[in-house]
């Protein structure tokens, strides 16, 4: 894994969403207009894993970050959210730091999609070109 490539597993608690944003602030390639989308986007993805989530000391939510000269992947996993995507972004009630979650990542994000069924990956990139 290089240096433009990193995995966290985050606790699956309010604390998850700062301790992203610190990641990804550290991370090169990762600033200016990039860095104001990644780090809102990264919050709603981790608002909608949480939603309905009884903290453990054993539940995460994985956080893939990969910076290439072309785009910013940003990666949020874990155990299925309690809400399908389509769900979500037809709910006015979306759990999320802000209210709109994916609605966010589907306006500011060039690409993104859900992967997966019981270890669900939602992800987004940003051109950074």
């Amino acid at each position: 894994m290089s240096l433009n490539e990193r995995v966290f597993e985050l606790p699956a608690t309010a604390a998850a969403a700062g301790l992203a944003r610190r990641e990804l602030a550290s991370m090169p390639g990762i600033t200016g207009e990039i860095a104001y989308k990644a780090l809102l986007m990264t919050s709603e993805l981790i608002a909608v894993y949480l939603h309905d989530v009884v903290p453990s000391p054993e539940a995460t939510v994985r956080l893939s970050l990969r910076v290439t000269p072309e785009r910013v992947r940003i990666e949020v996993g874990g155990r299925r959210p309690g809400v399908s995507p389509d769900a979500l972004m037809q709910s006015s009630e979306t759990p999320s730091l802000g209210g709109f979650g994916l609605q966010i990542v589907e306006r500011m994000a060039d690409a993104w999609g859900v992967e997966g069924a019981d270890d669900t990956m939602i992800w987004f990139e940003l051109n950074r070109q």
